[in-house]
């Protein structure tokens, strides 16, 4: 959760950079944001933040419907006349992509959270296939069509807003929609993330300073690791690699084969083909994880160089 706290700044300050109003200093950009996001997540009850959500939709809506327009203006249909190779070129740009995939389908830390606020939540396997169904098609759709759009013009080394100019007071708008809707969207992710803080601190419900200080100091340390983080593709990528691919790859299958030896003792001597497929997918789940997170991490690295 604190990776995911350190992208949200990331993506603001990369929404906030390519803006003409900055301040010129970074750091002075962030703090109003980071100010906001702080606040938001010091309220007693932050439920009213999902009333954002149809706001955020719109937000993401209007981005993609003016990246489109802005595409058709600079290459009209010229992209998609050409052929192009979308395949990553080596193993690092491999990576890169698995980390996204697997950041944008991470569903696997939010499932338990989904499940316990859907109003009949034995219909949680119906609603995460639909789910992703959809996200599916919304995926290739929009990643390969703008792609494909732009490619005469672009060629997307970071997110996406590269592609809307500076000077543009509709881009401008779409600049602030979208930094407004991940200020109003990151207390969702602070708060959780400060109750396992302070339940691991002994903190009860009772101390409020305390509480606030916690979340407080979450909100300043992911801040000031945001401001020397890499761009938010990056970061994204390598929490997708790291983090998302451990809780989705690595510990389910874990999980698995210690339940079913705990259960089943006195008949492990030999492994069944459930218990064979287990121990597969723990050896892939961790190889995919050391291998795309070391190259990620050099890319990394390399950017800031």
């Amino acid at each position: 959760m604190v990776m995911l706290i350190i992208a949200y700044e990331v993506a603001m300050i990369s929404f906030i950079d390519d803006m003409p109003i900055t301040t010129g200093s970074r750091k002075i950009d962030i703090i109003i944001p980071s100010v906001i996001v702080a606040l938001l997540s010091c309220s007693p009850d932050v439920s009213f933040l999902s009333k954002f959500s149809i706001i955020g939709l719109l937000a993401l809506a209007l981005s993609f419907i003016v990246i489109v327009w802005q595409g058709l203006v600079e290459n009209g249909l010229t992209g998609f006349q050409s052929t192009m190779n979308l395949w990553p070129r080596n193993l690092t740009d491999a990576s890169s992509w698995f980390g996204v995939v697997v950041f944008g389908y991470g569903i696997v830390p939010f499932i338990l959270n989904f499940h316990e606020s859907m109003k009949t939540p034995k219909h949680i396997g119906l609603a995460m296939r639909m789910g992703l169904i959809l996200v599916f098609f919304a995926y290739i759709v929009i990643s390969s069509g703008v792609r494909i759009l732009f490619s005469p013009s672009h060629s997307f080394d970071g997110d996406v807003l590269q592609a809307l100019p500076t000077n543009s007071w509709l881009a401008l708008i779409v600049r602030l929609l979208m930094t407004f809707v991940v200020a109003m969207t990151a207390p969702l992710i602070v708060v959780p993330c400060g109750e396992m803080v302070e339940g691991k601190l002994g903190i009860g419900v009772g101390e409020v300073r305390k509480r606030i200080a916690v979340r407080v100091l979450l909100c300043v340390s992911c801040t000031g690791l945001a401001e020397y983080a890499p761009g938010f593709v990056h970061i994204v990528s390598f929490i997708g690699c790291f983090c998302v691919s451990i809780v989705g790859f690595v510990l389910p299958p874990l999980f698995c084969i210690q339940l079913t030896y705990n259960t089943r003792k006195e008949s492990m001597a030999k492994m069944d083909f459930i218990s064979c497929c287990d121990v597969g997918a723990l050896a892939i789940g961790i190889i995919s994880t050391a291998l795309t997170s070391t190259m990620t991490f050099g890319e990394m690295r390399r950017s800031q160089q």
